[in-house]
Order: structure tokens, then C-alpha cells, then sequence
């Protein structure tokens, strides 16, 4: 398949098994910041959660923490999509004006697919919690992503800086986990986000011209992705949080 770049021609681009990723996503979330140069300014936030505020103790506490970046990440992939097309609502009940962009265009089709798989992700925790006996779930925030008033190289900007700190966020939180029951599902999930970012670094790059990684270089960490704890991850997403 062939991204369209309209400055320079066309070009193949790595569909990085998009496909796949889908078909994954039901076992299959945020890099060291939230937030890259080019995003819009952001209302800050009220409210800062830490690994303590998250419910639950050992599988269920690691559980409910992937939960909470997954309800994020598919509620910002939702308002980035409103943003790019045709307009719609925050989950506060602001209007989000859309950009009127076409469903062909590669961001588009991207943060589409992505918005499912992220959808899924998160049935897929909610279904894993529900088997722990008097479970507390996880509330859902509301959020001001700052999309409202985002060009599309901002929106696409700020879901990359979601996007890596996701993928790094999943790899911070397995050593939390108390037995392995759950590792897979949680190393599942990460390399589906890594896919993510790496997929939207490439649509930046090549819509905007932008410099974003597609993958950690062997000069950061040795070429591995490197791991951030829970309340490092915490702290860098609760500025989008406005009510909790």
C-alpha cells in the first residue's frame, strides 16, 4: 500500500502489519514525555494521579493502571478523529470544529484503525477485571487534550508523545505484576503500541516532515525501549486530566 505524499509524490510507506495489529488487538497503550514540539498549548491540569490512586492490589492494581491509559488513549484517539473529520463533542460536552479531512487520507485511516484497536484494549482489561470477585474498577476521566484548537500536525503530534509513552508505560508496570498470569496479555499489548507509534511516526514524518523515531535508536538504551514507572507515566498524563 501507497501513502501520497501531495508535496513530493508518492511513496511507499511501512504499513507495519496494520492489519495484523487489528486482528492482535484482542490480546494485545503512552515516550519519556507526553508532549513533543508543534502540540498545542494545554489547559492544565486539576487533577494528578499516582500509582497509589489506582484501585486494586497486585494484578487487579496493574490491571486497573493499563486500564486507565487504555480509556485515555481510545478517548483521545476518539477526539483526534472528531477533530480531523467532520467535528463532534469532547466528553465534556464542548464542541470539538473538524477539519474536514477525507477518511483516505493516511492520518485519518491511521487514527481510525488505532481508535478500534485501543476500544478493544480496553474491553479487554474491563473483561480481565470482571473475573476478580467485588473488582473496583478504574473511573474514567474527563480530558482536555487540547485537539479543540489543534492543526493536523498538532493532533497527530500529540498522539505520537501519547503513543510512546504507552508503549514504555506497559514495560515500567510488568514487574508489578505478583505471578505471570497476566504477562503475556500485558506484553501483548505493548508491542501493539509500539506498532502504533511507529506507524504514526512514520504518517508524521512523512505528511509534516517531521523527525519522530520509529523506533528507540542504538544510541537511547541501547535500541531497547526504556521503561517507565508508573508514576513517572502518571504525572506526565495528568495534565490532560480535568475531572477525575
Amino acid at each position: 500500500m501507497q501513502l501520497k505524499d501531495k508535496s513530493t509524490g508518492t511513496r511507499d510507506a511501512l504499513m507495519l502489519g496494520a492489519a495484523g495489529i487489528v486482528a492482535a488487538s484482542v490480546i494485545g497503550g503512552c515516550t519519556q514525555t507526553v508532549g513533543k514540539p508543534g502540540e498545542p498549548e494545554h489547559t492544565a491540569g486539576r487533577v494528578t494521579f499516582t500509582f497509589n490512586d489506582i484501585p486494586g492490589t497486585g494484578n487487579t492494581k496493574v490491571l486497573n493502571y493499563a486500564l486507565f491509559l487504555e480509556t485515555l488513549e481510545a478517548e483521545l484517539y476518539r477526539q483526534c478523529l472528531v477533530r480531523l473529520t467532520g467535528g463532534g463533542d469532547d466528553n465534556r460536552g464542548n464542541k470539538i470544529a473538524g477539519l474536514g479531512l477525507g477518511m483516505d487520507e493516511p492520518d485519518v485511516r491511521f487514527v481510525k484503525m488505532f481508535k478500534t484497536v485501543e476500544d478493544q484494549h480496553r474491553v479487554l482489561l474491563q473483561t480481565a477485571l470482571s473475573a476478580f470477585q467485588g473488582f473496583q474498577a478504574v473511573k474514567p476521566s474527563k480530558y482536555d487534550f487540547g485537539v479543540a484548537l489543534a492543526d493536523r500536525r498538532q493532533v497527530m503530534e500529540t498522539l505520537y508523545g501519547v503513543e510512546r509513552t504507552g508503549a514504555q508505560a506497559y514495560l515500567g508496570a510488568i514487574k508489578y505484576f505478583p505471578d505471570k498470569t497476566y504477562i503475556r496479555i500485558a506484553a501483548a499489548i505493548q508491542g501493539t503500541e509500539a506498532r502504533h507509534y511507529a506507524a504514526i511516526a512514520e504518517v508524521n514524518n512523512l505528511l509534516f516532515h517531521s523527525q519522530n523515531s520509529v523506533a528507540p535508536l542504538a544510541t537511547e538504551n541501547h535500541g531497547i525501549e526504556t521503561p517507565q514507572e508508573p508514576d513517572m507515566v502518571l504525572a506526565a498524563v495528568s495534565k490532560y486530566i480535568v475531572e477525575r
